[in-house]
């Protein structure tokens, strides 16, 4: 028999695995065709998970890349190196999955499935979320990673020292822990493709866990020298246009900050402007709001404060909030209209300044309360260059 924790998958003969608050949803996982209802919390679903696909991280190499910032980067990294060692990994995260950990369940669907063909290497982004809820339960973890620990997810954790102790709990777990003391010591043996501090700290990670998976420096060095940069993370948007447009997923302060400094000093060297466009997303952490305004302020020539995700909020309240740390709230431009936002600033962009959109990356939508629509910042962003030199 398989199983499924959404009712919405269930095929005739299928068994559902309902989690807390799954109640409700267990009358259509009988419509659909479901013949057993399993009632299980969390850690009940990892250990049933592991037992139901025979342990499937025994039998791979599995690495875990946890932090607040550059968890997608690093795993894009780590997976390109073992490609080209000659390994046969998969990567689960922020780009391949609805949440950035998925539930215990589809983790070992996942794993096993690539065990099943032959695989050898399972590269994954652990969020803080999935530690909380056991989602990474019972996973043979060979080589964790810590990218970084700044603020996030508060709105959950409710305190600083709460989601730092959730990292710090996930990587004292068995297997090989790798901190940034020590891979911010790594010594690269080529040029890093990619712009930024942030960057460089992304591939020495990515080396120093590369190293721990005995890849060889030839083949690290080979792989890295070429390396491209995974969707929305600091992405050139590229339409002929004489000033840069950059997409990134920085969404919290310390993100925010690192790719400001990357434009604000792009900009600089060629002495044009740097614009920034970002918001903050409804429903989450309030207090960082103020704190990215100010960092956006202090970096950019001029900022425009717009709509990112507002989900059930009032939009403008999520705007107050961003001015409120700014010391000339006034100078600050809110359009609350995303693609508008967008727009103005290509439009009022010249020859030589960076405009960087910021806050949602690779995402293709945009959560306006109960309704999800499509929202692409790149597609938005090659049509307003594409309307401004028509």
């Amino acid at each position: 028999m398989d199983y499924q924790i959404d009712s919405r998958k269930i095929q005739p003969g299928d068994g559902f695995l309902c989690l807390p608050g799954g109640e409700r949803f267990e009358a259509d996982a009988r419509d659909r065709g479901a013949v057993e209802v399993r009632y299980l919390d969390r850690l009940e679903l990892a250990r049933f998970a592991n037992e139901y696909f025979d342990y499937p991280s025994r039998n791979l190499q599995v690495v875990g890349v946890t932090g607040t910032n550059g968890k997608t980067t690093t795993t894009h990294l780590i997976y390109n190196g073992l490609k080209a060692a000659g390994f046969s990994p998969e990567i689960l995260g922020t780009l391949n999955a609805e949440l950035t950990t998925p539930e215990s369940w589809d983790i070992a669907r996942r794993m096993a499935a690539h065990r099943n063909v032959g695989g050898t290497h399972f590269v994954m982004e652990v969020s803080s979320h999935a530690i909380d809820q056991h989602r990474v339960d019972g996973i043979d973890f060979d080589v964790k990673l810590l990218t970084n620990i700044t603020q996030d997810h508060l709105d959950y954790h409710k305190t600083f020292e709460a989601y730092r102790e959730t990292k710090l709990r996930f990587m004292a777990g068995p297997g090989r822990s790798i901190f940034p003391a020590e891979f911010t010591q790594t010594v690269l043996g080529f040029q890093v493709p990619l712009p930024g501090r942030f960057n460089t700290e992304n591939f020495q990670a990515a080396v120093a866990v590369l190293r721990a998976l005995d890849v060889s420096d030839h083949v690290i060095s080979s792989a890295m020298a070429s390396a491209s940069a995974p969707p929305g993370r600091f992405e050139l948007v590229k339409e002929g246009q004489p000033f840069d447009v950059i997409v990134d997923y920085a969404h919290t302060p310390d993100g925010l900050e690192n790719v400001c400094l990357e434009a604000q000093r792009i900009a600089r060297n060629r002495n044009g402007q740097f614009v920034v466009v970002f918001g903050c997303g409804g429903d989450r952490d309030r207090s960082k709001r103020p704190k990215m305004g100010r960092i956006a302020e202090r970096l950019a020539d001029r900022v425009i404060v717009t709509s990112d995700n507002p989900r059930s909020e009032v939009p403008g309240a999520i705007t107050d909030d961003i001015l409120a740390g700014l010391e000339a709230p006034e100078r600050a431009v809110v359009i609350l209209d995303r693609r508008e936002a967008i727009r103005v600033a290509i439009q009022q962009a010249k020859p030589n300044d960076v405009v960087m959109v910021a806050g949602k990356g690779h995402e293709t939508y945009q959560i306006l309360g109960s309704e999800t629509i499509h929202f692409d910042d790149r597609d938005e962003c090659r049509k307003a260059i594409a309307s401004c030199f028509q």
